[in-house]
């Protein structure tokens, strides 16, 4: 037995130790998610491949409405359009849906209103956007992880975090966070493995 296969056994031990730590607590998150989710509801899936029906803002849910004749021509774009926008394929497919105008829009956390506005006048339509004011409380569930190198103890770490986000209030956002340290020096004097799981709430900006 050479001098160094204490060493080997010591690091694979921590390095199990650790993913299983990690796998533990994507599993709580995951499951704690699923479980808030059993009373308030899975959220509604974004677009991301093909272009879905958006809510309409609070603003106008309310509002009258009129139609109304339009004296100039309207300005549309050609049908190709739609495929480029990545519109349903039954809305492509329809002649008679034209598309007047199209925006994209940075992300941002706080919720934003998109508005079309058609100028009767001279046919042309104009989208105007605004960002509106966090809400009191939001519990759409938001995920991260990631793996960094760094120093700890002057020894070379890595380490394995994830978070996630349950719930927000404005700015304030509350979730769970897990962490496990791994000295990439394990038979080093101080190097050992760490790990933390707890609750908490950050900024974010």
């Amino acid at each position: 037995m050479t001098s160094l296969q204490p060493l080997i056994r010591e690091q694979n031990r921590y390095l199990v130790f650790a993913a299983l730590v990690l796998v533990c607590a994507i599993a709580t998150v995951v499951f704690g998610m699923k479980f808030w989710w059993s009373f308030t509801g899975e959220p509604a899936r974004t677009a991301r491949d093909v272009a879905i029906v958006a809510t309409p803002a609070p603003q106008i849910v309310q509002a009258d409405v009129e139609f109304i004749a339009v004296p100039q021509p309207v300005k549309t774009y050609a049908p190709k359009a739609k495929k480029a926008l990545k519109l349903p394929a039954a809305v492509a497919a329809d002649d008679g849906q034209r598309v007047l105008d199209a925006a994209r829009i940075a992300a941002s956390d706080r919720p934003q209103t998109v508005t079309a506005v058609l100028d009767t006048a001279t046919g042309e339509t104009r989208t105007y956007v605004v960002e509106e004011p966090l809400p009191w409380l939001d519990t759409t569930p938001r995920g991260e992880a990631g793996l960094y190198f760094g120093i700890k103890r002057g020894e070379p770490t890595i380490r394995a975090q994830a978070r996630a986000q349950i719930a927000q209030v404005k700015e304030l956002r509350l979730g769970v966070l897990a962490s496990a340290d791994m000295p990439l020096n394990a038979g080093a004097a101080g190097a050992q493995f760490d790990h933390f799981v707890g609750v908490g709430g950050w900024m974010q900006w």
